[in-house]
């Protein structure tokens, strides 16, 4: 059984997120694809065929030698009803996919910190649970703090002219994002209201912000490299192909494929940046029961209950 409530260092954080998915890792990206799979599917269909219809929109404005500039803008005009509708589509999966993401890690380890089952079941009755304040807290934010932080971001594109904003460039990203996780977490696992929640994320990010902010960063670089490595080499690879041999007598069926190509490795990237994300909000969950073992000892709390448990 993995400890949730466990005081933690730097080291400790990192290390201890890869032993819960070492532990639970099956269960849970298969209890993962079983609830967000269909809305995955959903958008990578609509996605393909989006980014299909706009490639061959290029490709072929370059394959008739059309000197037109507006040659892109007429095919998408020609195609306006596929463009807004997939467009709508997409919009909508991406803001239920972005739901899902959020709220399934919070849920499987409200389940193991109670020591419940995790069934797709019971995963769900929590989320369903939750659903409300889910959906207050992302109206909050598109609100609240994603004003603040565009603010934020135009001061830190200010300071990148100068030297020192370089660095602070690299410590604001993992902050913000792990503020805003922390602050979901602290929402949806109680009932405190939504400045509350982000003034106890703020609070937890003071307490241990070097640990926080260096875990963080290091699982957000190995989702990029991973996706980077999976997606970059099969691309280049299909291009170099493509470049150097082309078929001067069908470019046609040479532009058809790269366009399917370009669409398909689109398209392997988002699900893979959807699905390690979830590495990274594991990793702020065991941030946040690790802060709330410190403040509050809950794993003494919660071996007593459980031996009263045992003895009735």
């Amino acid at each position: 059984m993995f400890q949730l409530y466990k005081k933690r260092n730097f080291g400790e954080l990192v290390s201890d997120t890869f032993e819960f998915l070492k532990l639970h890792g099956k269960n849970y990206f298969k209890n993962y694809f079983i609830i967000n799979g269909p809305l995955l599917l959903l958008l990578v269909i609509s996605l393909y065929f989006l980014t299909k219809v706009y490639f061959e929109g290029i490709f072929s404005t370059i394959t008739i030698g059309d000197n037109n500039p507006n040659g892109l803008m007429n095919h998408m005009f020609n195609n306006m009803w596929v463009f807004m509708g997939l467009g709508i589509l997409l919009i909508i999966t991406i803001l239920l996919v972005s739901i899902v993401n959020y709220t399934y890690p919070v849920s499987y380890l409200k389940l193991v910190e109670s020591r419940t089952e995790t069934t797709t079941e019971n995963i769900l009755k929590i989320m369903k649970l939750k659903l409300g304040r889910t959906i207050i807290f992302f109206l909050a934010s598109i609100v609240i703090f994603i004003p603040l932080l565009i603010i934020l971001g135009f001061l830190m594109f200010l300071l990148v002219f100068i030297i020192i904003g370089i660095p602070l460039l690299f410590i604001f990203i993992p902050t913000i994002m792990s503020w805003m996780i922390l602050s979901y977490y602290d929402y949806i696992s109680t009932e405190n209201g939504y400045f509350q929640s982000l003034g106890n994320a703020f609070e937890i990010i003071k307490k241990k912000f070097w640990p926080i902010v260096g875990s963080t960063v290091i699982m957000y670089i190995i989702v990029q490299v991973v996706v980077g490595i999976i997606t970059f080499i099969p691309y280049s690879i299909f291009l170099a192909s493509m470049f150097t041999d082309i078929d001067a007598s069908n470019t046609n069926q040479t532009f058809t494929t790269m366009s399917v190509v370009l669409s398909a490795v689109m398209v392997i990237s988002i699900i893979l940046n959807y699905t390690l994300q979830n590495l990274i909000f594991v990793n702020q969950g065991i941030i946040y029961y690790s802060v709330k073992e410190e403040e509050e000892n809950n794993s003494i709390k919660s071996d007593i209950d459980l031996i009263g448990k045992d003895g009735e």
